[in-house]
């Protein structure tokens, strides 16, 4: 037995594997609608369910409000336009430089300082958290924070009965409870505040359903926790459009935050370039101050010295080494302007060594010789200090990271001093070579008259200081006209609006993808179903898994009541469709075996359950109505159930026969058809297989043959007991019987195996429980026989219309 579970369950993994391979060229329509049909019920539980699950999501699932604004990058310097000066004083505007300045957390803290979030307000419900930003009845106010632990935490806030409040906190696994008044200071060990009502009642109703809390924050917090919400972007690079777009749960931080980002970014665009301004015009006003200085002592001398050797008018002492010697002089203050300069940068750059400041050395260097040698490096210096700026934000001094760019930062700021002292010793060999060439010309001055020449020099040097003084003049009146004029043109095209829907989780979308998941997995319920159906469920699966020669005798259908148990009803439904077929199948049997004399019919199945005792007796009753004395005798002595068809009791039969106790004469009962009667199985013996496989069986058969044309023998199923092998043997028409979508398709190879290992002839199939609502889906029960004949059959049952059920059922079973 143990062989043949193995056998069995060999056959069916087969069964699955073959029905896998060939699924796409084996398609069974008929089978296929008909596993939707029954599948229905599951495919409507799956849409169900989803839509079940859609619900739950949608339901407990926080909203995400999405809100954005629109700004526009520009400036415009009108004064700097008239005055034609192409000097630029400020930095033009970067839009690539912009977008990545909004992305920085740098920015972002700054906009963040602008909301009021220092403390955020939370509503606690059973499943979702809710932030009361600008919606809280209770404000807190006046805090000092004492322990920077306590930033982030959750402080539970709930009313007394005395109209105080109680808040309540944990630090590691120390709880802290306070009992406070609305309106007075309080202190706990990690920070002070002050709570206030803003609703006229001590605690509004329906607040009672979840639990109120309040977190205190800092700039950094708040930054690490909204920076992924901010999302910045270049709209239109020929329009220099930036949109900035913030998502939140709370819709109207959603809003104030993207219009916070616009408004911080305007503020700082304009104090940003005002700056740079504002440095070249200090430098003016230092140089100023010192010009005017040596100005007015040059022109003391000159005028002392006319007093003292009363000289007026020296126009008239050589000209033209006067010119000569004036375009050296003009060189040689160009010079010393340029390293005066230098001189400056060099100053700046050391006066706060390790934080050069870009931002002022590029105004002193603007519209020099000197810029376009500097700028690389500052440049590269000015990125450098940005990186640093940003990741300050997030990491801190021992960062390695940090480390790293502050030694480049150094490098490149040695480098620039080490530029500028190089370009500072180029400067002095060339005013060394003006003086050496001046010298000469003094030399040839020498020749003239000394009060004279004393008269040149002195009158070069106011010279040199009045020009020198009067460009200054020129350049201060020049850049206070251009700051004046310039007016920045960045600005807020589309103002961050509240958002009224949410983007996330969109309703439709969802609903629908659950429903299609849903329909996806009734589907693949209904495919697998299909590639792991291994019952029996028409006469031809029984013709295409037998190797040998199986004789198909017929089908019945199923019937459509509950049968308790296996009775007579071709006597009740002479005209129904299961009479029909088992007069087809008495028909059969002629085809089978058509000699005369009395016949011995065994029927057997696989398993218990198939049906063989419901044919045997259906089978015997339509054999009784052709004139025929018909006599079922009952051998499943382990399992009997002939008793219980015909309604009686099981007091003798079969077993008191083959044991000699009891008389055939007095064991035969009579059914309520004339010429059917039966023997039942008797009690139950403890040897049944040997009771069968003795002569006093064969000793029975033929004193049954004298008496009756059919003796109809009901035999132990033989995939579970070999009791009814030998009886099959014996038989002159063995029938086996399967049942629809209930015996597997491995079973007939059970069938094969004993019509080969036993040399049984003649074997016949009976397909019983036959579901002919299955011809509504184009499925045919086609078949043929291994004795060389076939035929086809029609029937008609006069079905008693179903009373209307409710409108779902009819509706299913319409579709």
């Amino acid at each position: 037995m143990l062989n043949d579970d193995v056998s069995n369950r060999a056959a069916q993994m087969d069964s699955y594997r073959d029905r896998i391979t060939n699924f796409s060229n084996e398609f069974d329509l008929g089978l296929f609608l008909y596993i939707v049909k029954r599948s229905l019920i599951w495919i409507v539980m799956c849409l169900l369910l989803a839509f079940g699950a859609a619900y739950i999501y949608l339901r407990y699932t926080a909203p995400v409000y999405a809100s954005s604004v629109v700004i526009q990058v520009g400036q415009t310097n009108n004064a700097q336009t008239v005055l034609k000066v192409n000097t630029p004083l400020m930095e033009d505007n970067n839009l690539p430089a912009d977008v990545q300045l909004l992305r920085s957390k740098f920015f972002i803290s700054k906009a963040v300082e602008l909301l009021p979030l220092k403390v955020r307000y939370y509503f606690r419900g059973q499943i979702l958290t809710e932030e009361r930003y600008k919606q809280s009845f209770y404000q807190v106010g006046q805090v000092d924070v004492f322990d920077a632990a306590i930033l982030g935490r959750p402080i539970n806030i709930s009313p007394l009965g005395d109209g105080n409040l109680e808040i309540s906190y944990s630090m590691g696994n120390t709880p802290v409870v306070l009992s406070i008044t609305p309106g007075q200071a309080f202190s706990t060990p990690h920070f002070k505040a002050r709570i206030e009502n803003t609703t006229r009642q001590d605690w509004p109703t329906g607040q009672d359903r979840g639990q109120h809390y309040f977190t205190l924050n800092d700039t950094r917090t708040l930054v690490n926790m909204l920076a992924d919400q901010i999302s910045v972007s270049v709209l239109d690079p020929n329009a220099k459009t930036i949109q900035i777009g913030a998502k939140n749960n709370n819709p109207q931080l959603a809003r104030d935050l993207c219009q916070a980002m616009g408004d911080a970014f305007i503020t700082y665009d304009v104090q940003r370039k005002s700056e740079s301004a504002e440095s070249i015009i200090r430098f003016i006003d230092t140089q100023k101050d010192t010009v005017f200085g040596e100005l007015r002592d040059s022109e003391l001398k000159l005028g002392m010295f006319k007093r003292d050797n009363r000289v007026s008018d020296m126009q008239q002492l050589t000209p033209l080494l006067l010119a000569r010697s004036d375009e050296y002089e003009d060189q040689l203050l160009k010079l010393r302007m340029e390293d005066n300069l230098l001189k400056e940068v060099e100053h700046a750059a050391r006066e706060d060594e390790g934080h050069m400041d870009v931002y002022q050395l590029r105004p002193l260097l603007a519209g020099t010789e000197l810029a376009s040698t500097l700028e690389d490096a500052i440049g590269v210096l000015g990125k450098l200090l940005q990186d640093r700026e940003s990741m300050v934000f997030e990491a801190t001094a021992k960062n390695e990271n940090l480390q790293v760019l502050e030694r480049q930062i150094e490098l490149q700021q040695g480098l620039i001093l080490e530029s500028i002292a190089v370009m500072r010793e180029r400067l002095a060999s060339r005013m060394a070579d003006y003086n050496k060439k001046l010298a000469e010309y003094e030399e040839r001055f020498s020749q003239l008259p000394e009060k004279e020449l004393a008269y040149a020099r002195i009158e070069r040097l106011f010279n040199i200081n009045e020009k020198y003084y009067t460009q200054l003049l020129e350049k201060d009146i020049e850049y206070r006209i251009s700051k004046a004029g310039f007016v920045p043109e960045n600005r807020v095209l589309e103002s961050a609006v509240l958002p009224t829907m949410p983007v996330s989780p969109n309703r439709s979308v969802v609903m629908l993808t659950y429903i299609l998941t849903g329909l996806i997995l009734g589907v693949i319920i209904v495919l697998v179903q299909y590639i792991l159906h291994s019952n029996i469920t028409s006469l031809n699966d029984i013709a295409k898994a037998s190797n040998s020669s199986v004789g198909i005798l017929g089908m019945v259908p199923k019937y459509k009541k509950e049968i308790p148990v296996s009775q007579l009803l071709v006597d009740k439904h002479p005209k129904s469709l299961i009479a029909e077929s088992f007069r087809s199948i008495r028909t059969n049997l002629q085809f089978v075996d058509n000699s005369p004399g009395p016949k011995v019919l065994a029927v057997t199945s696989t398993i218990s359950g198939e049906g063989k005792t419901f044919v045997a007796i259906n089978l015997g009753g339509v054999i009784s109505f052709s004139d025929k004395r018909v006599v079922i005798l009952d051998l499943d002595m382990r399992k009997p159930k002939i008793h219980l068809g015909f309604g009686v009791a099981n007091v003798r039969g079969m077993s008191t026969l083959l044991i000699g106790k009891d008389e055939v004469a007095n064991c035969i009962q009579h059914s309520n058809l004339p010429g059917l009667d039966f023997i039942t199985a008797g009690p139950v013996p403890p040897n049944p297989s040997e009771l069968i496989i003795s002569e006093a069986m064969d000793g029975i058969v033929e004193q049954l043959k004298a008496s009756y044309d059919v003796i109809l023998i009901d035999t132990p199923p033989v995939g579970l007991v070999t009791d009814g092998v030998s009886i099959i043997q014996k038989a002159d028409i063995p029938i086996y019987i399967f049942r629809a979508d209930y015996s597997k398709k491995a079973f007939v190879q059970n069938v094969d195996r004993l019509i080969n290992e036993n040399q049984i002839k003649g074997l016949s199939a009976v397909l019983n429980g036959v579901d002919v609502d299955r011809n509504k889906y184009g499925y045919t029960y086609g078949y043929g026989y291994g004795y060389g004949y076939g035929y086809g059959y029609g029937y008609y049952e006069d079905r008693v219309k179903p009373a209307d059920g409710n409108w779902f059922t009819n509706l299913l079973n319409k579709i």
